[in-house]
């Protein structure tokens, strides 16, 4: 008789066999250990009980002191095993109640009996030991079999008793080809080119048409990028705090591009993983490495940016490990692993490869939704491309006409910095330095003959150098600090390999010359730097009250050479019998390794027209709110922020908690949106004057806006408006020193904005004519040549105009620069980090006795010789002959895509918890060959769709429904419903709408209204869901925007991830809310009215048109009842109709399509209720 077991035979799960086969220890007896007893008595030692190792025949099968052996081989009776499994005492039985572990059935205790009894051979892990190419079985039905997928599958099958079913109808199985390998079904015209060629080559000839041809080449790439967009946990967003947008799709076409073009498997994981490691890497190779940037990432102010560091790591090596390896190494982040053999230490190996690369752990927040975070990689397009190259050379040739002398110009210039001298009493000395030090000892700080400091030795993370002046000088009120670029030492001033630098405070202290009296802190009123980093808040005035956040930032990776950095005091500073000083620079910023190389320092006097003669220092905006109020209270209602002396961003307003936050958005000049809806913003900046002044500044608004300096109202307007610039104007009084500026924006409904440009009083020197206070020995090359070019500006129309014209091109080319896409990428740090173990994986309790270095689990073997110990190292391993697990796991996801169901149904778990392989034989057969074929995944699924096995009907068998309930012997073809993707995708297409452009920027089709704002901050730039016009309402699934706070809810329902992690392998369920979505959906409305509008013209009766509809949704024409029940319904739907006209209409306002107007509304409706019962039958929507 046919006996089934849950354990399954010798090599495929069932057998027709009177006597039992031989009990297997990996087959039959591992998982019930692993799942029932490896908790207490398995790999991890932490959690280890009486010493005692299951999983390790040694241990299971030795001498014990406290008592017989767990396991007598041979002697079931006599084993302490078998006598707890079977033990009534609560106090005795293992597992123990409180493991909370399901009780061993009878079967499997009788399992464990037999294997005991058989001798209790242990084996390795199957999928630990590298596949080698088994024998093609022999058959008794060779006829059937058309490849070797055939043989090993019908080999299982005759073990059973069973045979195949009989092939699939020709229609059925173009449709099942169609869907499994491009997503979309066959057309009418396609189905009736395969049904009338009958020869015998006629499907392998579509198959072969499938994948060579477009259009199919990039559906087929669009249908292989849906599995991996999961798996490697894509989303538009960055998920944590914000879920601020980002930009990661040329990362998604990336893929597009590999699976159309047959990428060789083994190149398509080590570009993802380590294209940027790769000799002479290309921009494609390093866009590739957004594998393992698509993670989600915090922007949470206050969060702790080293933890987010090991989370991103944990992350990596989790996904890495779960899609590549088929392995849970993330169990073992706290504890060895309870179920595999790998250890924390094993974790921590792999966690190396991903620990050092160069990003923040906390990323700034900001209102640009398409931002790529850091590291990134600008990806232009080949038209892009030329176009910036064009601009370049008109702007060189320009170049060339300004470098020409003018007549008149030098003289005028030195006078120009001589009366700015003479006027502003400025003269300058340089101090001899007393002595440098760093505050780590490793850094040695050399003064040099020309009363410069150089830095030397390691660089640490953060430091501050002490400096210790003399000077004779009195009555000083400016420090000069000159960063200086030294020749060969690298592109800036900064020690940091692309030599930035970060100096995030600077103190100056002084005391008299030759005593030992107590320092007096001199306080800074004002700071002026020649250049400035911009992306975030990086201001020189920064520096005036120490901030580690901040700071000022060279951006030495942006512009290279020497900077300048001046300062005013508040008070007069220096002795009539000399002076010491004491500099601190501080170099503390979360940019670690960002301390100066080389600076020198100046002091200088300046009187009271000098110091009026120096532009104000504006610090970046911020913003608070939105604030919620009703219309009226949003100007007449103080929510706090308005009355605040600093723009503290720890201080919180309001119900809401809201604080100030940075938003690189805001800017001068120009009209800036900050918001909508009926609230209030508040935008504040700090400014540095160096004497009290007014500043004229013209404003706008949207809608009314109040100004305040220092808590007090200096301008208002209450009304109703839109943004424009110079609505209003004002006068902005400011003491010397800090000011505080905050302009309260009242919005009444829409958008809210702002404009604002302030006007210095005359007289001013701004830009780079404020080097002309500044000694000309103290300007580099390329600082003096600014500064001429500031003085031509101002004082020959003839080089103005060339300079608009010049800034109208670099206008232009800027533009362009901001459109070139840009993609997260990984990028090595110069030196990678130390790497310890996390005790209980807490990213602040690192083991400093338990140092790890970069490797793979022991257990899986080690690094090829000669491979590299980094990524590519990895990489390389995993596509070796002797790893076990790559193509194994690479070959069952694809058989899974293709059959529903992997040959190891568990396809996210290889390791001891993961299921038995149903057809263990031919999966090494499959991973071999696709190894030794290539690594081509087309040659594999066309092996796959060849097949007979893949060709059978899909029709259950009553004898089978005990025999192999699950249909693990494949005996007829897996039927299973449609992805969410398919589904949505199939109704665009039957229907007309779908746009077929392959890449490009994620869409936002239709989806309710309020989602997204329910699931943000108030301050998100994904907080509303703006839907996308036209074309994009139509595109393909893979693109729909996805929010991982709020992933598109008609998706989510037909069981897609969130993608806020790895998902392998999606569920799939059967809810009547799916059932409602697809019935009422915006999207599937639409598409039951566009497909009703071609069906109308496509035939002229009802019948015809019924078959034509039913045939395009589900393959197959209608016949007798199903023809009869169709023609029922319709003339249903037209009797509802004729009496409810206006019902009509607004079912036919759904969606943005446009609709015919040839066709009555009434029948338009009724044919509209067909189409869209057709695309929710049960056949339609199931892959049969």
């Amino acid at each position: 008789m046919l006996v089934a077991s849950a354990r399954g035979p010798e090599s495929d799960g069932l057998t027709s066999s009177a006597a039992p086969a031989p009990v297997r220890f990996g087959r039959d007896i591992r998982g019930i250990l692993s799942d029932r007893c490896f908790q207490c008595h398995g790999p991890d030692s932490a959690k280890r009980q009486a010493a005692l190792r299951l999983d390790e025949r040694e241990s299971a099968v030795g001498a014990r002191s406290d008592g017989p052996a767990a396991i007598v081989p041979g002697h079931p009776d006599e084993s302490e095993l078998w006598r707890r499994i079977t033990n009534t005492d609560p106090e005795e039985v293992m597992p123990p109640a409180s493991a909370n572990k399901r009780p061993l059935s009878e079967e499997e205790k009788e399992l464990i009996r037999r294997w005991i009894a058989e001798g209790a051979a242990y084996e390795p892990h199957w999928a630990f030991v590298a596949p080698a190419r088994p024998e093609v079985p022999a058959v008794e039905s060779p006829d059937w079999c058309l490849n070797e997928i055939d043989r090993f599958v019908l080999s299982a099958m005759e073990r059973a008793g069973v045979t195949p079913s009989p092939a699939a109808d020709r229609a059925t199985l173009l449709r099942r080809l169609f869907f499994d390998l491009t997503g979309l079904p066959p057309t009418p015209e396609e189905l009736d080119a395969f049904l009338a060629d009958e020869s015998p080559g006629a499907y392998e000839r579509w198959v072969d048409r499938l994948f060579a041809e477009e259009p199919y080449r990039s559906r087929i790439a669009e249908r292989l990028t849906g599995p991996w967009l999961d798996a490697a946990r894509y989303g538009d967003t960055c998920g944590i705090h914000m879920d601020n947008g980002r930009q990661m799709w040329a990362w998604r076409d990336w893929v597009l591009a590999a699976f159309r073009d047959n990428m060789p498997y083994d190149r398509f994981l080590t570009e993802q993983l380590a294209g940027d490691l790769l000799p002479d890497a290309t921009v494609a190779q390093k866009v590739a490495t957004g594998f393992n940037r698509n993670h989600v990432t915090s922007d949470e102010g206050g969060a702790i940016a080293e933890e987010y560091l090991v989370e991103y790591a944990v992350d990596r090596v989790s996904t890495t490990s779960g899609v590549f390896l088929g392995l849970t190494t993330g169990c073992a982040r706290c504890h060895d692993h309870k179920y595999d053999p790998i250890s924390q230490e094993d974790f921590y190996g792999l966690f190396a490869f991903f620990n050092s690369i160069e990003e923040p752990g906390l990323y700034s927040q900001t209102q640009d939704s398409k931002r790529a975070y850091e590291p990134f990689l600008e990806v232009p397009t080949a038209e892009q491309t030329q176009e910036l190259s064009r601009l370049a050379g008109e702007i060189a040739a320009l170049d060339d006409r300004m470098r020409q002398p003018l007549e008149g110009e030098d003289q005028g210039r030195a006078e120009f910095v001589r009366i700015a001298t003479e006027s502003g009493g400025i003269t300058w000395t340089v101090p001899d330095v007393l002595s440098a030090s760093s505050t780590d000892p490793s850094v040695t700080l050399t003064p040099l003959p020309d009363h410069s400091i150089q830095a030397s030795g390691p660089i640490p993370d953060v430091e501050d150098y002490v400096i210790s002046l003399r000077t004779s000088a009195n009555a000083q009120r400016l420090l000069l600090l000159e960063g200086l670029a030294t020749p060969g030492a690298g592109p800036g001033a900064g020690r940091a390999s692309h030599g930035n630098a970060v100096v995030t405070g600077v103190k100056l202290e002084g005391r008299a010359a030759g005593t030992d009296g107590e320092w007096s802190r001199v306080p800074l009123r004002w700071a002026w730097a020649d250049y400035t980093q911009t992306d975030l808040d990086y201001e020189a005035t920064n520096v005036i009250e120490a901030d580690d956040a901040a700071g000022w930032a060279f951006y030495g990776n942006e512009r290279a050479g020497s900077r300048l950095l001046l300062m005013i005091t508040d008070r007069d500073f220096g002795e009539n019998s000399g002076t010491e000083l004491r500099v601190t620079l501080s170099f503390r910023s979360r940019y670690t390794q960002h301390s100066l190389g080389h600076v020198r320092l100046r002091v200088g006097t300046a009187n009271e027209a000098a110091l009026a003669s120096l532009p104000v220092s504006p610090g970046r905006w911020y913003v608070a709110g939105p604030f919620q109020a009703d219309a009226a209270a949003t100007y007449d209602n103080a929510f706090g922020p308005e009355n605040e002396p600093t723009l503290d961003q720890s201080k919180t307003f309001g119900p809401e908690k809201l604080t100030w936050r940075f938003d690189g958005n805001l800017a001068d000049g120009r009209p800036v949106t900050v918001g909508n809806g009926v609230n209030t913003f508040y935008i504040g900046r700090t400014i540095w004057s160096p004497s009290p002044r007014e500043l004229d500044v013209s404003l706008g608004s949207d809608d009314g806006f109040r100004l305040y300096v220092n808590g007090s109202e200096v301008a208002s307007r209450k009304v109703d408006r839109s943004l424009a610039p110079d609505q209003d104007n004002a006068r902005v009084p400011l003491a010397a020193g800090a000011n505080t500026v905050v302009l309260k924006i009242a919005n009444t409904g829409g958008e809210a904005g702002y404009y604002y440009r302030p006007t210095e009083p005359a007289g001013v020197l701004e830009g780079d004519l404020v080097q002309a206070t500044i000694p000309p020995e103290a300007l580099s090359e390329e600082q003096a040549a600014r500064f001429r070019s500031a003085y031509r500006r101002t004082n020959f129309p003839e080089y103005r105009n060339l300079e608009q014209a010049r800034t109208a091109l670099e206008k232009s080319a800027g533009d362009l620069r901001a459109a070139v896409p840009r993609t997260m990428v990984m990028r090595e740090m110069e030196k990678p980090r130390e790497t310890f173990v996390l005790s209980r994986g807490v990213y602040d309790k690192p083991d400093r006795t338990r140092p790890v270095a970069r490797g793979i689990p022991r257990a899986l073997g080690s690094l090829p010789e000669g491979a590299p110990p980094n990524r590519l190292g990895l990489a390389h391993w995993m596509t070796d002959s002797q790893n076990p697990l790559t193509a194994r796991v690479a070959v069952n996801r694809f058989w899974e895509m293709v059959f529903g169901t992997g040959i190891v149904r568990t396809s996210e778990n290889f390791g001891l918890q993961g299921e038995w392989p149903s057809h263990p034989e031919l999966l090494d057969w499959l991973a071999v060959d696709f190894r030794e074929g290539g690594w081509d995944v087309q040659r594999l699924l066309k092996a796959m769709v060849l097949s007979s096995t893949y060709r059978q009907s899909s029709r259950v068998r009553e004898e089978l429904r005990s025999l192999d309930a699950d249909n693990r012997l494949l005996a007829y073809y897996p039927r299973r419903r449609l992805t969410a993707e398919q589904i949505r995708d199939q109704a665009l297409y039957v229907s007309g709408l779908l746009v077929e452009r392959m890449g490009g920027p994620s869409v936002k089709p239709y989806q309710p209204d309020g989602l997204w704002q329910e699931t943000a901050m108030p301050s998100s730039n994904t907080r509303v869901f703006e839907r996308g016009k036209g074309e994009d309402l139509w595109r393909r699934t893979i693109y729909t925007y996805w929010k991982r706070a709020s992933p598109p809810p008609a998706l989510l329902m037909l069981d897609a991830p969130t993608r806020e992690s790895c998902v392998i392998r999606r569920p799939i369920t059967n809810t009547p809310l799916q059932a409602l979505a697809l019935w009422n959906d915006e999207q599937y409305v639409e598409a039951a009215r566009k497909l009703a509008e071609r069906t109308l013209t496509a035939r002229a009766d009802d019948e015809a048109r019924l078959k034509e509809l039913f045939r395009r949704c589900t393959s197959r024409a209608p016949e007798g009842e199903d023809l009869a029940a169709l023609l029922a319904a319709l003339d249903g739907f037209r009797t509802r109709f004729a009496s409810a006209p206006d019902d009509a209409e607004k079912l036919l306002g759904s969606g943005e399509a446009p609709r015919s107007m040839s066709v009555d509304a009434r029948e338009l409706a009724a044919w509209t209720m067909m189409a869209g019962a057709v695309l929710n039958l049960h056949e339609t929507l199931t892959q049969d």
